[in-house]
């Protein structure tokens, strides 16, 4: 049996998926709350990131034709205050082949514009989602890993 050390931060997977309209999907973060996230996880210990994105993509959009995009972006978070750990968050940008509806009120999947998602998102993730979707859909970022920092 191999014993690995426990990471210093937390992990953190999180999918752009854009449609074919150009929206970003956004999930409710609470029932009841106007804010909106990225679909994210936390990657467990004996996982990539991809594998973390690979079950969202599953979990989210398995009835839809997807393919990885060709960019993604690594931003650490800022040391937080206490004992929180720093967080080491992972952006995949996700194209969805479709135009797939707004779930009804059992999976409250809000498809924003792309114009607008920043009225929908909440704080931290707004400027990394901006600078990737505007960077891989207008072309002039180059593929491959992005530092957000």
């Amino acid at each position: 049996m191999r014993s690995l050390p426990a990471p210093r931060f937390r992990r953190v997977a999180k999918l752009i998926a854009i449609d074919s309209a150009h929206r970003i999907a956004l999930l409710s973060r609470r029932t009841g709350h106007r804010t909106w996230v990225l679909p994210q996880r936390c990657a467990r210990l004996d996982e990539t990131y991809g594998d973390a994105v690979a079950e969202l993509c599953g979990n989210l959009l398995a009835s839809y034709p997807i393919r990885l995009g060709s960019i993604s972006g690594h931003c650490w978070a800022p040391a937080p205050e206490g004992l929180t750990p720093r967080a080491d968050t992972r952006f995949y940008i996700v194209r969805v082949d479709a135009k797939p509806v707004d779930e009804g009120p059992g999976r409250s999947t809000l498809w924003a514009p792309r114009a607008v998602v920043g009225l929908w998102l909440g704080r931290p993730d707004v400027e990394a989602v901006k600078i990737l979707v505007d960077g891989y859909l207008d072309g002039w970022l180059p593929d491959g890993p992005i530092n957000l920092e």
